[in-house]
């Protein structure tokens, strides 16, 4: 009897040690470097908006740690924005203030009709808040992990992108449109909040593009990723006709938050790399087993 105890805490050792040990890694579809990037990182339903403030604070500098791992397609990108950027406000004149001037003064004139005002801006970014809301209200309601989970991305994007924006912003001084006279020329974080909100980059393109790239790479439809593209033109577009940003504030913000909004999908997104069937959550260890006069063992214990 005692030997077929022993041989019985002996296998449930053994069963113990190979349900524990580490399940085949998941392939995912990016590179997961930096810190801040591991699985547990996660979306995750049942810590709705815990999770959402806590990967907020994290993304701020688990973005850039993985610098070092970038793609050659990433630093490419990284190189085109920073760099077009550059070579378009540098200078006296820059080339984007001769360029608003050509579009204010000769393309448009200066009564000409504008989307960016302050009416504009309520009802824009009014209907950008209720359909971002509505779907988070409609996920949680209707209990689909979709929209839940991607109006919540969206939100965290468009948030990162918001904290990204505005300390570029402050560093930089760079004078916007509004005052020509000062030819958008960068006078450095003494003098950035004097412009503030104006300045480098366009927190318009940046939020928007947050929003936007989360829905691109969350449904990752082609109709929808010409379409919303399609808008973020037309919108970027509007800043600059409307003497809302220089063309180099545009094209900044919409880097900035193009890649915020992708790098939260692939980063915290569940359904981005676990589809419909995310795995659930265990947590798995082993604790001592021992019976009086028949001996001691290991024995599996977990919450799933």
């Amino acid at each position: 009897m005692a030997k077929a105890m022993r041989r019985l805490l002996l296998l449930v050792a053994v069963v113990a040690m190979a349900a524990s040990a580490q399940p085949p890694a998941t392939v995912l579809p990016y590179s997961a470097h930096g810190v801040f990037t591991g699985e547990e990182w996660r979306y995750r339903g049942d810590a709705l908006f815990s999770g959402l403030a806590l990967r907020i604070v994290a993304d701020l500098i688990a973005i850039p740690s993985g610098a070092p791992w970038w793609s050659g397609g990433e630093w490419a990108l990284f190189g085109g924005v920073v760099g077009s950027t550059v070579a378009l406000s540098v200078g006296t004149p820059s080339l984007d203030v001769r360029f608003q001037n050509f579009v204010q003064y000769q393309l448009l004139g200066p009564e000409h009709f504008t989307v960016w005002n302050t009416t504009g801006d309520i009802v824009i970014w009014s209907a950008a808040g209720a359909a971002t809301i509505g779907m988070l209200l409609y996920g949680i309601g209707s209990g689909e992990a979709l929209p839940t989970e991607t109006a919540a991305l969206m939100i965290e994007a468009f948030a990162v992108a918001q904290l990204y924006h505005n300390m570029i912003k402050l560093l930089v001084g760079r004078a916007g449109p509004k005052m020509p006279e000062l030819e958008g020329r960068y006078f450095g974080p003494v003098e950035a909040v004097n412009f503030w909100p104006a300045g480098t980059p366009s927190g318009h393109m940046a939020s928007m593009y947050a929003l936007l790239s989360v829905l691109m790479y969350s449904i990752d439809h082609p109709a929808l990723w010409v379409g919303l593209n399609a808008f973020a033109l037309v919108f970027g577009a509007a800043l600059v006709g409307d003497n809302y940003h220089w063309v180099s504030d545009v094209i900044l913000g919409a880097g900035i938050g193009f890649c915020v909004g992708r790098w939260v999908v692939m980063h915290r997104s569940t359904h981005y790399v676990y589809g419909e069937d995310p795995p659930p959550l265990v947590r798995v260890g082993f604790t001592p087993l021992v019976l009086p006069g028949r001996g001691a063992g290991l024995g599996l214990v977990g919450t799933f």
